[in-house]
């Protein structure tokens, strides 16, 4: 006698939350979600302390700040405040990992 075993495939969503699960999706999500409100609290913070703090070094207005050449104009403003958040959130990424890595051992103990 012949015995055939039929295997149901998973469905659309099964298979769709085992991706998700495998692949570590959700929590890349949350880190892109966490990762754009954390720009957007060094913009505020950058555009409403730092760039007041510039100005009063420099006169002219800061995000203003360009230069023309033969008619090509080169908005060195913009560039500097994309520096200056740059370096913000460099110095933050540094302080938090810091922060875990010293953490580290901690965390291997509870697992």
């Amino acid at each position: 006698m012949n015995v055939e075993v039929i295997t149901k495939k998973p469905g659309f969503l099964k298979g769709l939350m085992a991706f998700l699960k495998q692949y570590s999706v959700i929590g890349l999500a949350i880190g892109v979600i966490t990762a754009q409100a954390s720009k957007d609290l060094v913009d505020a913070i950058v555009k409403g302390i730092f760039t007041p703090l510039i100005k009063l070094v420099v006169p002219a207005a800061f995000g203003n700040l360009v230069f023309n050449v033969h008619g090509v104009t080169f908005d060195i403003g913009s560039i500097l405040s994309a520096g200056l958040t740059f370096v913000i959130v460099m110095v933050f990424l540094y302080f938090v990992i810091k922060t875990i890595l010293k953490n580290d051992e901690l965390l291997s103990k509870q697992q």
